[in-house]
């Protein structure tokens, strides 16, 4: 009875805090400890619905640019672990505390090159260090997250899924502009061409076939290819950053 009431009283304090932050623009929730281990868990069941994939040479492209770009993404510190999807699709996917999934087909559209590859996990980076995974999380899983996390980490499993769902959702269109621009930094920090952005950005154009209509972007979570393009050739020039890929 004693420790139901000092359960009730914790959960009561969170969820005060909860409100407090508004699950927006407030403190974090969740400390880094929480967030790794989060994201570890919702990893797992990630890759038991998807599967990693097993050529060992593009494994080894992918950890060997990842340690490049996780000592760029600092601070904060987080345990980055780059890994590869055995899908065709293309993609790539952030989970809380540092776990960044780049999918097969994403490999092999851009032609495995390297300052290109850095960019994208440059991007995924972005959104973990600048804890964008972690303000979703806290604003989309709210109460059923906090319960689980105070009452002796119950119902972890259903939070690992949810958490897997969350990563797929597209982000706001600030959150993709600020990790543009902080992939950018990590990938000359990392020693890679940072221009490279413009050539990623160029092939999602082309793989999407074309580009929405200003109507259909107003209403959108994502920003446009165009749009971002413009946006990443623009913080080139003022960082006075060029390469093979683009010159201001």
């Amino acid at each position: 009875m004693r420790r139901g009431v000092i359960e009730v009283l914790a959960l009561v304090g969170v969820l005060a805090v909860l409100v407090a932050a508004g699950c927006k623009g407030g403190p974090h929730l969740l400390s880094q400890e929480d967030e790794i281990r989060l994201g570890r868990e919702a990893g797992d069941d990630f890759e038991r619905q998807y599967g990693l994939d097993k050529d060992e040479e593009v494994r080894a492209l992918i950890q060997g640019i990842g340690s490049k770009i996780a000592a760029a993404a600092v601070p904060p510190e987080y345990p980055y672990d780059f890994r590869v999807l055995a899908r065709k699709e293309v993609n790539a996917n952030a989970f809380p505390g540092g776990r960044i999934y780049v999918w097969r087909g994403l490999v092999d559209a851009l032609g495995r090159d390297k300052d290109q590859l850095a960019w994208v996990m440059g991007h995924e980076a972005a959104h973990v260090a600048r804890r964008h995974v972690t303000r979703r999380l806290e604003r989309q899983l709210g109460y059923d997250l906090l319960i689980a996390l105070v009452l002796g980490k119950k119902g972890a499993a259903k939070t690992a899924g949810l958490v897997a769902d969350l990563v797929m959702l597209d982000y706001g269109r600030d959150q993709e502009y600020e990790a543009d621009r902080y992939g950018l930094l990590y990938t000359y920090r990392a020693g890679y061409d940072p221009t490279a952005a413009v050539a990623v950005l160029q092939t999602f154009q082309k793989l999407q076939g074309r580009e929405p209509s200003n109507f259909e972007i107003f209403f959108e979570t994502h920003p446009g290819n165009n749009q971002r393009i413009n946006a990443v050739k623009a913080h080139l020039k003022e960082q006075g950053w060029s390469g093979k890929y683009y010159t201001p």
